[in-house]
């Protein structure tokens, strides 16, 4: 008798921005190597990566009810598939995250949740922030940080404007080593605000943020990675 094909749907909504969904793709891919041994074509996850084309909501909210609807039927589309889990590839995005589950038949992994937790395991009390404005603006880390009773550090106003145009940057292919000096300024002044660590609360931040530090970075992308594979 011909074995029945049991492997579950991992789905992944991202474009937002495409870069960082590429990266979670190959992590997902190196991961499954790496910490879970896979060797053969059927050992992979089964993932399909919608990058979706939205307007961005990095720090203008004039489109927001816009690009909620388009992600809405994303997860109608992708409720036919049955994924076994669903995540968004957007900290950003993830203010949407209660309105997407009220549709979904799949449960999300929340990026900022298992972000949250990860940050709660090391003991940390004070931790840095660096994100969009809307990201920083909405809350979506301190108070997922407040239930273990962590401080998050933000960044100043006049950073929040910097760390969207690195963003764009890295979104439209042209960082350079400029726009990854200044990201380390910045994060380097959460430190001196008392940060023990620092989120790194954007993808695409991710893709930039070099990795050897003094100090302890919870790269967002990576975390959600993990978190997919072991659910």
């Amino acid at each position: 008798m011909k074995r029945q094909n049991t492997k579950q749907i991992i789905g992944i909504l991202g474009g937002m921005g495409p870069q960082a969904s590429a990266c979670l793709l190959d992590m997902l891919i190196d991961i499954s190597v790496k910490r879970f041994g896979a060797k053969n074509n059927d050992d992979f996850p089964e993932i399909l990566l919608d990058s979706v084309s939205i307007s961005d909501f990095i720090s203008n909210d004039s489109k927001k009810n816009e690009s909620l609807k388009i992600l809405k039927d994303k997860v109608i589309f992708l409720n036919r598939i049955r994924p076994c889990r669903l995540a968004l590839v957007c900290n950003t995005a993830h203010i949407f995250l209660n309105d997407l589950q009220k549709i979904s038949k799949a449960p999300f992994v929340s990026m900022v949740e298992e972000v949250a937790n990860t940050v709660a395991m090391t003991n940390l009390e004070r931790v840095g922030i660096l994100g969009t404005p809307t990201t920083i603006k909405s809350k979506l880390y301190q108070r997922a940080l407040s239930k273990f009773d962590i401080e998050c550090i933000e960044p100043k106003s006049n950073e929040l404007k910097i760390l969207e145009r690195i963003i764009r940057n890295v979104i439209a292919g042209s960082s350079g080593r400029n726009d990854k000096n200044i990201l380390l300024s910045i994060a380097n002044n959460l430190k001196k605000g008392g940060a023990n660590g620092i989120i790194l609360g954007c993808t695409e931040l991710s893709l930039i943020f070099p990795t050897k530090q003094n100090l302890p970075v919870f790269n967002s992308l990576k975390i959600l990675a993990m978190a997919l594979l072991r659910k």
